[in-house]
Protein backbone atom coordinates (compact mmCIF):
# COMPACT_ATOMS: atom_id res chain seq x y z
CA UNK A 1 0.00 0.00 0.00
CA UNK A 2 1.68 3.39 -1.21
CA UNK A 3 0.69 6.42 1.29
CA UNK A 4 1.67 9.71 1.21
CA UNK A 5 4.20 10.41 4.10
CA UNK A 6 6.02 13.10 5.14
CA UNK A 7 9.48 12.22 6.58
CA UNK A 8 9.64 14.08 9.64
CA UNK A 9 13.70 13.66 10.16
CA UNK A 10 14.56 15.61 7.27
CA UNK A 11 14.58 18.73 6.32
CA UNK A 12 12.58 19.27 3.76
CA UNK A 13 8.94 17.04 2.82
CA UNK A 14 9.22 14.27 0.68
CA UNK A 15 6.83 11.84 -0.55
CA UNK A 16 8.20 7.99 0.90
CA UNK A 17 6.48 4.81 0.12
CA UNK A 18 5.66 3.26 3.50
CA UNK A 19 5.35 -0.19 2.75
CA UNK A 20 3.89 -2.56 5.48
CA UNK A 21 3.86 -6.30 5.44
CA UNK A 22 0.45 -8.06 5.41
CA UNK A 23 1.29 -10.94 7.12
CA UNK A 24 3.55 -9.42 10.20
CA UNK A 25 3.14 -5.46 10.19
CA UNK A 26 6.70 -5.15 9.65
CA UNK A 27 8.65 -3.57 6.68
CA UNK A 28 9.25 -5.61 4.13
CA UNK A 29 13.35 -6.16 2.71
CA UNK A 30 13.96 -4.29 -0.09
CA UNK A 31 16.88 -6.64 -0.31
CA UNK A 32 16.01 -9.78 -1.44
CA UNK A 33 19.81 -10.68 0.13
CA UNK A 34 18.74 -9.12 3.15
CA UNK A 35 19.30 -11.43 6.39
CA UNK A 36 18.55 -10.63 9.89
CA UNK A 37 22.10 -8.62 10.78
CA UNK A 38 21.95 -6.74 7.19
CA UNK A 39 20.47 -3.13 7.39
CA UNK A 40 17.71 -2.93 5.03
CA UNK A 41 16.20 0.36 2.91
CA UNK A 42 13.03 1.57 2.76
CA UNK A 43 11.40 1.75 -0.53
CA UNK A 44 11.52 5.38 -1.44
CA UNK A 45 11.34 7.93 -4.28
CA UNK A 46 13.99 10.75 -2.31
CA UNK A 47 16.50 9.78 -0.19
CA UNK A 48 16.48 6.04 1.25
CA UNK A 49 16.24 5.63 4.90
CA UNK A 50 18.19 2.45 6.58
CA UNK A 51 16.97 -0.16 9.29
CA UNK A 52 19.06 -1.97 11.14
CA UNK A 53 17.00 -5.38 11.77
CA UNK A 54 19.53 -6.56 14.40
CA UNK A 55 20.28 -3.21 16.71
CA UNK A 56 16.47 -1.38 15.51
CA UNK A 57 18.42 1.41 14.50
CA UNK A 58 17.14 4.11 11.86
CA UNK A 59 19.23 6.04 9.98
CA UNK A 60 18.84 8.45 7.35
CA UNK A 61 22.09 9.19 5.84
CA UNK A 62 20.72 12.51 3.74
CA UNK A 63 20.14 14.59 6.98
CA UNK A 64 22.37 12.43 9.22
CA UNK A 65 19.58 11.51 11.33
CA UNK A 66 20.43 8.12 13.60
CA UNK A 67 17.50 6.95 15.83
CA UNK A 68 15.62 4.13 17.01
CA UNK A 69 12.64 2.27 14.93
CA UNK A 70 10.05 3.44 17.38
CA UNK A 71 10.94 6.72 17.54
CA UNK A 72 10.78 6.36 13.28
CA UNK A 73 7.33 4.16 13.52
CA UNK A 74 5.92 7.18 15.30
CA UNK A 75 6.93 10.01 12.80
CA UNK A 76 5.62 8.18 9.95
CA UNK A 77 2.60 6.97 11.11
CA UNK A 78 0.73 9.48 13.72
CA UNK A 79 1.91 12.58 11.39
CA UNK A 80 3.18 14.01 14.57
CA UNK A 81 5.40 17.19 13.63
CA UNK A 82 8.54 17.84 14.09
CA UNK A 83 10.27 20.83 14.17
CA UNK A 84 12.99 20.55 10.87
CA UNK A 85 16.75 19.45 12.00
CA UNK A 86 19.45 22.12 11.15
CA UNK A 87 21.78 20.04 9.07
CA UNK A 88 25.51 20.95 10.13
CA UNK A 89 28.37 20.51 7.83
CA UNK A 90 30.83 18.87 8.85
CA UNK A 91 34.05 21.02 9.29
CA UNK A 92 37.62 19.51 8.55
CA UNK A 93 40.42 19.88 10.90
CA UNK A 94 42.81 20.37 8.61
CA UNK A 95 42.31 24.05 7.28
CA UNK A 96 45.28 24.20 5.42
CA UNK A 97 44.66 21.73 2.54
CA UNK A 98 45.96 21.55 -0.96
CA UNK A 99 46.69 19.58 -4.51
CA UNK A 100 49.21 16.36 -3.73
CA UNK A 101 52.68 17.34 -4.73
CA UNK A 102 55.37 15.67 -5.73
CA UNK A 103 57.44 15.88 -2.18
CA UNK A 104 54.12 13.75 -1.33
CA UNK A 105 54.78 11.54 -3.48
CA UNK A 106 58.21 10.85 -2.75
CA UNK A 107 57.49 10.69 1.42
CA UNK A 108 54.70 8.13 0.89
CA UNK A 109 57.36 5.62 -1.09
CA UNK A 110 55.34 4.06 -3.55
CA UNK A 111 57.54 3.38 -6.74
CA UNK A 112 55.66 5.19 -10.08
CA UNK A 113 53.36 7.08 -7.74
CA UNK A 114 52.52 10.29 -9.46
CA UNK A 115 50.92 13.13 -8.06
CA UNK A 116 48.04 13.17 -10.54
CA UNK A 117 46.98 10.03 -9.36
CA UNK A 118 46.53 10.99 -6.57
CA UNK A 119 44.44 13.88 -7.03
CA UNK A 120 42.16 11.84 -8.74
CA UNK A 121 41.40 9.56 -5.91
CA UNK A 122 40.35 12.47 -3.86
CA UNK A 123 43.60 13.09 -1.78
CA UNK A 124 44.68 16.47 -0.09
CA UNK A 125 47.89 17.28 1.50
CA UNK A 126 49.06 19.21 4.38
CA UNK A 127 52.74 20.18 3.87
CA UNK A 128 52.43 21.80 7.45
CA UNK A 129 52.17 18.38 9.22
CA UNK A 130 53.36 16.22 6.34
CA UNK A 131 50.33 14.11 6.30
CA UNK A 132 47.49 12.88 3.13
CA UNK A 133 43.81 13.82 3.07
CA UNK A 134 40.80 11.81 2.34
CA UNK A 135 37.34 12.71 3.18
CA UNK A 136 34.72 9.96 4.60
CA UNK A 137 31.25 10.19 3.42
CA UNK A 138 28.24 8.14 4.11
CA UNK A 139 25.54 6.59 1.62
CA UNK A 140 24.32 9.76 0.76
CA UNK A 141 27.65 11.27 0.17
CA UNK A 142 27.60 13.44 2.81
CA UNK A 143 31.05 14.23 4.78
CA UNK A 144 30.40 13.06 7.65
CA UNK A 145 34.64 12.80 8.81
CA UNK A 146 38.43 12.45 7.46
CA UNK A 147 40.73 10.04 7.42
CA UNK A 148 44.65 11.09 7.62
CA UNK A 149 48.09 9.10 6.91
CA UNK A 150 51.03 10.48 8.61
CA UNK A 151 53.57 10.47 6.26
CA UNK A 152 56.78 10.78 9.16
CA UNK A 153 55.73 6.84 10.71
CA UNK A 154 52.74 5.85 8.24
CA UNK A 155 49.97 6.09 11.03
CA UNK A 156 46.82 6.65 10.46
CA UNK A 157 43.98 8.67 12.03
CA UNK A 158 40.17 8.95 11.89
CA UNK A 159 37.99 12.06 12.67
CA UNK A 160 34.24 11.79 12.87
CA UNK A 161 31.04 13.12 14.35
CA UNK A 162 29.91 11.64 17.32
CA UNK A 163 27.05 10.25 15.83
CA UNK A 164 28.13 9.82 12.14
CA UNK A 165 30.45 7.29 10.38
CA UNK A 166 31.96 7.44 6.74
CA UNK A 167 33.61 5.53 4.46
CA UNK A 168 36.29 6.27 1.49
CA UNK A 169 34.65 4.49 -1.48
CA UNK A 170 36.66 5.54 -4.95
CA UNK A 171 34.93 3.67 -7.84
CA UNK A 172 37.09 4.93 -10.93
CA UNK A 173 36.08 7.55 -13.44
CA UNK A 174 32.36 7.07 -15.04
CA UNK A 175 32.00 4.05 -12.84
CA UNK A 176 29.86 4.51 -9.69
CA UNK A 177 27.97 1.58 -10.12
CA UNK A 178 30.00 -1.03 -9.77
CA UNK A 179 28.46 -4.22 -8.37
CA UNK A 180 32.07 -5.45 -6.61
CA UNK A 181 34.11 -3.51 -3.98
CA UNK A 182 37.30 -4.45 -2.11
CA UNK A 183 37.23 -3.97 1.86
CA UNK A 184 41.00 -2.87 2.84
CA UNK A 185 42.16 -1.72 6.54
CA UNK A 186 44.67 1.37 5.57
CA UNK A 187 45.08 4.17 3.50
CA UNK A 188 48.02 2.53 2.51
CA UNK A 189 46.44 -0.28 0.55
CA UNK A 190 43.56 2.21 -0.35
CA UNK A 191 46.02 4.25 -2.33
CA UNK A 192 47.87 1.43 -3.90
CA UNK A 193 44.43 -0.30 -5.05
CA UNK A 194 42.89 2.98 -6.20
CA UNK A 195 45.56 3.82 -8.40
CA UNK A 196 45.83 0.46 -10.35
CA UNK A 197 42.32 1.05 -11.94
CA UNK A 198 40.67 -1.63 -11.54
CA UNK A 199 37.87 -2.45 -13.95
CA UNK A 200 35.74 -4.54 -11.87
CA UNK A 201 35.77 -3.23 -8.25
CA UNK A 202 35.46 -0.09 -6.21
CA UNK A 203 37.97 0.46 -3.61
CA UNK A 204 36.37 1.20 0.40
CA UNK A 205 38.75 1.67 3.06
CA UNK A 206 37.16 1.24 6.64
CA UNK A 207 37.23 4.06 9.18
CA UNK A 208 38.67 2.18 12.04
CA UNK A 209 40.81 -0.61 10.77
CA UNK A 210 39.64 -3.60 11.92
CA UNK A 211 39.39 -2.52 15.83
CA UNK A 212 35.53 -1.43 14.39
CA UNK A 213 32.81 -1.26 11.95
CA UNK A 214 29.88 1.32 13.16
CA UNK A 215 26.53 0.10 12.05
CA UNK A 216 26.43 3.55 10.47
CA UNK A 217 28.73 2.67 7.79
CA UNK A 218 26.98 -0.62 6.52
CA UNK A 219 24.47 1.37 4.35
CA UNK A 220 27.38 2.38 2.18
CA UNK A 221 28.20 -0.72 1.17
CA UNK A 222 24.61 -2.13 0.76
CA UNK A 223 24.79 -1.61 -3.07
CA UNK A 224 27.45 -4.15 -3.46
CA UNK A 225 26.74 -7.41 -4.32
CA UNK A 226 30.35 -8.74 -3.65
CA UNK A 227 32.47 -8.01 -1.12
CA UNK A 228 35.79 -8.98 -0.75
CA UNK A 229 38.14 -8.60 2.29
CA UNK A 230 42.04 -7.54 1.26
CA UNK A 231 43.02 -6.63 4.91
CA UNK A 232 46.57 -6.07 6.29
CA UNK A 233 46.95 -7.37 9.84
CA UNK A 234 50.03 -6.65 12.90
CA UNK A 235 50.01 -7.39 15.98
CA UNK A 236 47.16 -5.21 17.18
CA UNK A 237 44.64 -6.86 14.91
CA UNK A 238 42.39 -9.66 15.19
CA UNK A 239 43.02 -12.38 13.14
CA UNK A 240 39.63 -13.45 12.66
CA UNK A 241 38.08 -9.77 11.94
CA UNK A 242 37.09 -10.20 8.40
CA UNK A 243 34.76 -13.26 9.98
CA UNK A 244 33.25 -10.80 12.37
CA UNK A 245 32.98 -8.02 9.79
CA UNK A 246 31.52 -10.18 7.35
CA UNK A 247 28.82 -11.29 9.74
CA UNK A 248 27.09 -7.46 9.40
CA UNK A 249 27.09 -7.48 5.66
CA UNK A 250 25.64 -11.35 4.79
CA UNK A 251 28.45 -13.50 4.84
CA UNK A 252 27.10 -14.86 1.37
CA UNK A 253 28.07 -11.98 -0.30
CA UNK A 254 31.62 -12.02 1.27
CA UNK A 255 35.01 -13.32 -0.13
CA UNK A 256 38.50 -12.94 1.70
CA UNK A 257 42.10 -13.48 0.84
CA UNK A 258 44.11 -14.65 3.45
CA UNK A 259 47.49 -13.43 3.87
CA UNK A 260 50.16 -15.56 2.92
CA UNK A 261 53.78 -14.83 0.84
CA UNK A 262 52.29 -15.18 -2.44
CA UNK A 263 49.10 -13.15 -1.38
CA UNK A 264 50.19 -10.35 0.71
CA UNK A 265 48.51 -7.19 1.41
CA UNK A 266 48.30 -4.68 -1.38
CA UNK A 267 51.09 -2.32 -0.87
CA UNK A 268 53.52 -5.46 0.54
CA UNK A 269 51.96 -6.55 -2.95
CA UNK A 270 52.99 -3.80 -4.91
CA UNK A 271 56.79 -3.33 -3.67
CA UNK A 272 57.70 -7.43 -4.15
CA UNK A 273 55.86 -6.54 -7.58
CA UNK A 274 53.30 -9.18 -7.47
CA UNK A 275 49.98 -8.88 -9.77
CA UNK A 276 47.13 -7.88 -7.61
CA UNK A 277 44.50 -8.78 -10.18
CA UNK A 278 45.41 -12.12 -10.01
CA UNK A 279 45.73 -12.12 -6.32
CA UNK A 280 42.31 -10.45 -6.16
CA UNK A 281 41.04 -13.61 -8.67
CA UNK A 282 41.91 -16.03 -5.86
CA UNK A 283 39.51 -14.29 -3.42
CA UNK A 284 37.59 -17.63 -1.56
CA UNK A 285 34.24 -17.48 0.28
CA UNK A 286 33.97 -16.23 3.82
CA UNK A 287 31.66 -19.15 4.78
CA UNK A 288 31.98 -22.45 3.41
CA UNK A 289 28.53 -24.67 3.33
CA UNK A 290 30.53 -27.42 4.04
CA UNK A 291 34.16 -28.62 3.99
CA UNK A 292 34.59 -31.79 3.47
CA UNK A 293 38.24 -32.10 2.04
CA UNK A 294 41.98 -30.99 3.10
CA UNK A 295 42.37 -29.35 -0.16
CA UNK A 296 39.21 -26.73 0.97
CA UNK A 297 41.40 -26.10 3.93
CA UNK A 298 44.85 -25.77 2.61
CA UNK A 299 44.95 -21.69 1.87
CA UNK A 300 43.95 -21.42 5.67
CA UNK A 301 46.29 -23.90 7.13
CA UNK A 302 49.17 -22.15 4.44
CA UNK A 303 48.50 -18.96 5.55
CA UNK A 304 48.37 -19.71 9.44
CA UNK A 305 51.97 -21.35 9.25
CA UNK A 306 52.84 -18.32 7.57
CA UNK A 307 51.73 -16.15 10.60
CA UNK A 308 52.01 -18.14 13.53
CA UNK A 309 52.75 -15.16 15.83
CA UNK A 310 49.53 -13.50 14.70
CA UNK A 311 47.19 -16.78 14.99
CA UNK A 312 48.81 -16.69 18.63
CA UNK A 313 46.44 -13.47 18.99
CA UNK A 314 47.16 -10.17 21.04
CA UNK A 315 50.25 -10.32 23.56
CA UNK A 316 50.18 -8.82 27.25
CA UNK A 317 52.28 -6.59 27.92
CA UNK A 318 52.75 -6.60 31.69
CA UNK A 319 52.63 -10.05 31.37
CA UNK A 320 55.03 -11.63 29.40
CA UNK A 321 55.10 -15.19 31.20
CA UNK A 322 51.07 -15.49 30.46
CA UNK A 323 52.39 -14.79 26.55
CA UNK A 324 55.25 -17.92 27.32
CA UNK A 325 52.53 -20.05 28.24
CA UNK A 326 48.96 -18.93 26.60
CA UNK A 327 50.75 -17.33 23.48
CA UNK A 328 48.28 -14.78 23.35
CA UNK A 329 44.65 -13.66 23.36
CA UNK A 330 42.78 -15.15 20.98
CA UNK A 331 39.24 -14.53 20.39
CA UNK A 332 36.49 -17.66 20.19
CA UNK A 333 37.90 -19.07 23.48
CA UNK A 334 36.39 -19.17 26.98
CA UNK A 335 38.83 -18.46 30.26
CA UNK A 336 37.34 -19.35 33.81
CA UNK A 337 39.31 -17.35 36.73
CA UNK A 338 39.02 -18.74 39.72
CA UNK A 339 40.99 -18.41 43.32
CA UNK A 340 40.01 -18.06 46.61
CA UNK A 341 37.86 -15.42 48.50
CA UNK A 342 39.53 -12.20 49.00
CA UNK A 343 42.74 -13.48 46.50
CA UNK A 344 42.40 -10.45 43.99
CA UNK A 345 40.57 -12.01 41.00
CA UNK A 346 39.17 -8.85 40.59
CA UNK A 347 41.69 -6.33 41.03
CA UNK A 348 44.01 -9.08 38.45
CA UNK A 349 41.04 -9.44 35.85
CA UNK A 350 40.66 -5.81 35.74
CA UNK A 351 44.47 -5.25 34.92
CA UNK A 352 44.60 -8.36 32.78
CA UNK A 353 41.61 -7.23 30.32
CA UNK A 354 43.29 -3.27 30.76
CA UNK A 355 46.12 -4.65 29.09
CA UNK A 356 44.45 -5.50 26.14
CA UNK A 357 42.38 -3.02 26.33
CA UNK A 358 45.51 -0.36 25.84
CA UNK A 359 46.27 -2.70 22.77
CA UNK A 360 43.23 -1.79 20.74
CA UNK A 361 41.04 -5.19 22.20
CA UNK A 362 37.68 -3.49 22.31
CA UNK A 363 36.38 -4.92 25.80
CA UNK A 364 32.99 -5.29 27.44
CA UNK A 365 32.96 -5.86 31.60
CA UNK A 366 30.36 -7.23 32.98
CA UNK A 367 30.44 -6.01 36.85
CA UNK A 368 27.80 -7.81 38.90
CA UNK A 369 29.61 -7.55 42.06
CA UNK A 370 31.31 -4.39 42.41
CA UNK A 371 29.59 -1.39 40.85
CA UNK A 372 30.89 0.29 38.01
CA UNK A 373 32.21 3.50 39.50
CA UNK A 374 34.50 1.60 41.98
CA UNK A 375 35.87 -0.64 39.00
CA UNK A 376 36.64 1.66 36.57
CA UNK A 377 38.52 3.91 39.54
CA UNK A 378 40.49 0.77 39.91
CA UNK A 379 40.97 0.65 36.17
CA UNK A 380 41.87 4.52 36.07
CA UNK A 381 44.34 3.93 38.85
CA UNK A 382 45.86 0.95 37.02
CA UNK A 383 46.42 2.94 33.68
CA UNK A 384 47.98 5.85 35.59
CA UNK A 385 50.42 3.71 37.59
CA UNK A 386 49.62 5.44 41.17
CA UNK A 387 46.30 6.72 42.96
CA UNK A 388 45.42 10.33 42.29
CA UNK A 389 44.05 11.16 45.73
CA UNK A 390 46.40 13.81 46.19
CA UNK A 391 47.13 15.29 42.92
CA UNK A 392 43.68 15.76 41.73
CA UNK A 393 44.88 18.37 38.99
CA UNK A 394 46.17 15.70 37.03
CA UNK A 395 42.46 14.04 37.28
CA UNK A 396 41.18 15.75 33.89
CA UNK A 397 44.30 14.44 31.60
CA UNK A 398 44.28 11.02 32.84
CA UNK A 399 40.16 10.45 32.49
CA UNK A 400 40.66 11.83 29.15
CA UNK A 401 43.46 9.66 28.33
CA UNK A 402 41.61 6.38 29.86
CA UNK A 403 38.21 7.57 27.20
CA UNK A 404 40.05 6.74 24.33
CA UNK A 405 40.12 2.94 25.08
CA UNK A 406 37.63 0.43 23.78
CA UNK A 407 36.23 -0.26 26.90
CA UNK A 408 32.20 -0.64 27.66
CA UNK A 409 30.62 -1.39 30.92
CA UNK A 410 27.30 -2.86 31.70
CA UNK A 411 25.03 -1.50 33.99
CA UNK A 412 23.68 -4.73 35.57
CA UNK A 413 24.31 -4.79 39.38
CA UNK A 414 23.86 -8.17 41.75
CA UNK A 415 21.93 -10.94 40.81
CA UNK A 416 20.72 -10.93 37.28
CA UNK A 417 19.16 -13.81 34.74
CA UNK A 418 20.94 -14.56 32.18
CA UNK A 419 18.79 -14.06 29.13
CA UNK A 420 18.82 -9.88 29.51
CA UNK A 421 23.05 -9.89 29.83
CA UNK A 422 23.52 -12.27 26.79
CA UNK A 423 21.10 -10.11 24.51
CA UNK A 424 23.13 -7.18 26.20
CA UNK A 425 26.69 -8.98 25.33
CA UNK A 426 25.01 -9.70 22.16
CA UNK A 427 23.64 -6.23 21.45
CA UNK A 428 27.51 -4.57 22.59
CA UNK A 429 29.17 -6.97 20.21
CA UNK A 430 27.36 -6.08 17.10
CA UNK A 431 27.10 -2.62 17.60
CA UNK A 432 30.60 -2.04 19.26
CA UNK A 433 32.85 -4.99 17.83
CA UNK A 434 33.47 -6.16 20.91
CA UNK A 435 36.22 -9.01 21.18
CA UNK A 436 36.57 -9.75 25.24
CA UNK A 437 33.83 -9.77 27.63
CA UNK A 438 34.55 -10.26 31.57
CA UNK A 439 31.52 -11.73 33.42
CA UNK A 440 32.46 -10.90 37.30
CA UNK A 441 31.49 -13.23 38.50
CA UNK A 442 29.12 -16.08 37.27
CA UNK A 443 27.59 -16.68 40.75
CA UNK A 444 25.58 -13.82 40.41
CA UNK A 445 23.42 -15.06 37.95
CA UNK A 446 22.33 -18.03 39.18
CA UNK A 447 19.18 -18.49 41.28
CA UNK A 448 17.01 -15.70 39.66
CA UNK A 449 16.05 -17.25 36.59
CA UNK A 450 13.19 -19.03 35.76
CA UNK A 451 15.41 -22.37 35.78
CA UNK A 452 13.80 -24.64 39.00
CA UNK A 453 16.12 -27.66 38.82
CA UNK A 454 19.43 -28.18 40.36
CA UNK A 455 22.44 -25.47 40.74
CA UNK A 456 24.26 -27.53 39.18
CA UNK A 457 22.00 -27.60 36.59
CA UNK A 458 21.82 -24.48 36.34
CA UNK A 459 25.21 -23.10 36.44
CA UNK A 460 25.85 -26.02 33.58
CA UNK A 461 23.67 -24.20 31.49
CA UNK A 462 25.20 -20.77 32.05
CA UNK A 463 28.42 -21.68 31.40
CA UNK A 464 27.23 -23.37 27.92
CA UNK A 465 25.35 -20.39 26.94
CA UNK A 466 28.48 -18.30 26.82
CA UNK A 467 30.53 -21.45 25.36
CA UNK A 468 28.42 -21.08 22.30
CA UNK A 469 28.10 -17.50 22.71
CA UNK A 470 31.59 -17.62 22.02
CA UNK A 471 32.05 -19.82 19.66
CA UNK A 472 29.15 -18.68 17.81
CA UNK A 473 29.95 -14.92 17.53
CA UNK A 474 33.77 -15.44 17.56
CA UNK A 475 34.27 -13.01 20.76
CA UNK A 476 36.77 -14.39 24.14
CA UNK A 477 35.08 -14.57 27.09
CA UNK A 478 36.67 -14.54 30.66
CA UNK A 479 34.34 -16.16 33.62
CA UNK A 480 34.99 -14.83 36.96
CA UNK A 481 34.09 -18.05 39.33
CA UNK A 482 34.08 -18.85 42.87
CA UNK A 483 36.09 -22.14 43.86
CA UNK A 484 34.69 -25.35 46.48
CA UNK A 485 35.30 -24.47 50.05
CA UNK A 486 38.00 -26.45 50.35
CA UNK A 487 40.99 -26.38 53.69
CA UNK A 488 43.11 -23.17 52.87
CA UNK A 489 46.22 -25.39 53.18
CA UNK A 490 45.22 -27.41 50.23
CA UNK A 491 46.28 -26.31 46.59
CA UNK A 492 43.31 -25.51 44.28
CA UNK A 493 42.82 -27.63 41.47
CA UNK A 494 41.03 -27.53 37.90
CA UNK A 495 38.34 -30.12 39.94
CA UNK A 496 37.92 -26.99 43.13
CA UNK A 497 35.93 -24.90 40.43
CA UNK A 498 32.82 -24.57 41.86
CA UNK A 499 29.93 -26.75 40.09
CA UNK A 500 30.09 -29.84 37.75
CA UNK A 501 33.18 -31.04 35.25
CA UNK A 502 31.51 -29.08 33.27
CA UNK A 503 32.87 -25.62 33.68
CA UNK A 504 36.50 -26.49 33.13
CA UNK A 505 35.82 -29.12 30.23
CA UNK A 506 34.47 -26.27 28.02
CA UNK A 507 37.07 -24.13 29.05
CA UNK A 508 39.91 -23.60 26.72
CA UNK A 509 42.02 -21.84 29.58
CA UNK A 510 41.40 -22.49 33.38
CA UNK A 511 43.58 -19.85 35.29
CA UNK A 512 43.76 -20.32 39.05
CA UNK A 513 45.25 -17.83 42.09
CA UNK A 514 46.94 -19.75 44.17
CA UNK A 515 47.56 -17.66 47.95
CA UNK A 516 49.90 -19.51 50.45
CA UNK A 517 50.75 -16.38 52.39
CA UNK A 518 47.78 -17.24 55.47
CA UNK A 519 48.76 -20.73 55.63
CA UNK A 520 52.69 -20.97 55.53
CA UNK A 521 55.24 -17.82 56.65
CA UNK A 522 57.10 -17.81 53.05
CA UNK A 523 54.16 -18.34 51.41
CA UNK A 524 53.89 -16.79 47.96
CA UNK A 525 50.72 -15.77 45.98
CA UNK A 526 50.88 -17.05 42.05
CA UNK A 527 48.62 -17.51 38.92
CA UNK A 528 49.01 -21.27 37.77
CA UNK A 529 47.95 -22.10 33.99
CA UNK A 530 46.06 -25.27 34.66
CA UNK A 531 44.82 -25.99 31.61
CA UNK A 532 45.99 -24.50 28.17
CA UNK A 533 43.57 -26.23 25.46
CA UNK A 534 45.52 -23.87 22.25
CA UNK A 535 49.27 -24.96 23.11
CA UNK A 536 49.08 -27.11 26.36
CA UNK A 537 51.90 -25.40 27.86
CA UNK A 538 51.51 -25.51 31.69
CA UNK A 539 52.92 -23.08 34.65
CA UNK A 540 52.83 -20.64 36.74
CA UNK A 541 53.42 -16.45 36.93
CA UNK A 542 54.41 -15.21 40.41
CA UNK A 543 52.03 -12.33 41.56
CA UNK A 544 54.01 -9.74 43.46
CA UNK A 545 50.64 -6.66 44.19
CA UNK A 546 51.92 -2.93 44.76
CA UNK A 547 49.62 -1.21 46.67
CA UNK A 548 49.91 2.19 44.78
CA UNK A 549 49.34 0.65 41.42
CA UNK A 550 47.11 -1.64 41.92
CA UNK A 551 49.17 -3.91 39.85
CA UNK A 552 50.75 -7.44 39.47
CA UNK A 553 52.45 -6.70 36.66
CA UNK A 554 56.30 -6.67 37.35
CA UNK A 555 56.88 -4.15 34.40
CA UNK A 556 54.63 -1.52 36.03
CA UNK A 557 56.78 -2.03 39.36
CA UNK A 558 60.25 -1.55 37.81
CA UNK A 559 58.84 1.42 36.18
CA UNK A 560 57.62 2.98 39.52
CA UNK A 561 61.09 1.66 41.05
CA UNK A 562 62.76 3.80 38.51
CA UNK A 563 60.76 7.11 38.92
CA UNK A 564 61.43 6.87 43.01
CA UNK A 565 65.25 6.22 41.98
CA UNK A 566 65.05 9.37 39.71
CA UNK A 567 63.56 11.82 42.32
CA UNK A 568 66.30 10.86 44.72
CA UNK A 569 68.67 13.59 44.86
CA UNK A 570 72.49 12.68 44.26
CA UNK A 571 73.81 13.74 47.03
CA UNK A 572 71.23 11.28 49.11
CA UNK A 573 71.46 8.56 47.03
Amino acid sequence: MKERRTHHFCRDQIHLECRLCERNNKFEPVAAAATTTTPTALRAQAPQAYINKRTGAFICPNCDVKTSLAHALAAYQTGHKRAPIKLVDYKSRFPNLSNVTSEACEALGLKGLKEAQLNAIGAQYDAEQQLLHFKLRNAAQKVVGEKVLHLSDRSEETFQGSCSSGLLIHSGSGSGNKSKAVLVSNLLDFIVLATQNIETHSIICLPHALQLLPQECLPGMERFKELVFWLHYDATHSWDAARAFAQKMDEKRCLLIRPTDTEPAPHVALRRRLNVRHILAKATPVRHKSITTFNALRNDILSELQNIEKVNGVKWKRFPVLNKLLKGHRKGELTILTGPTGSGKTTFTSEYSLDLAMQGVTTLWGSFEIRNTRLAATLLRQFVGYPLDDKLQEFDHWATEFERLPMYFMTFHGQQPLKPVLEAIEHAQYVHDIAHVIIDNLQFMMGVSSYRGDKFWEQDAIIAAFRGFATKHNVHVTLVMHPRKERQEDELTTSSVFGTAKATQEADNVLIIQDKRLTSVRGKKYLQIAKNRYSGDLGIMPLEFDKDALSYSSSVQSAKRKRDREKIPPNDA
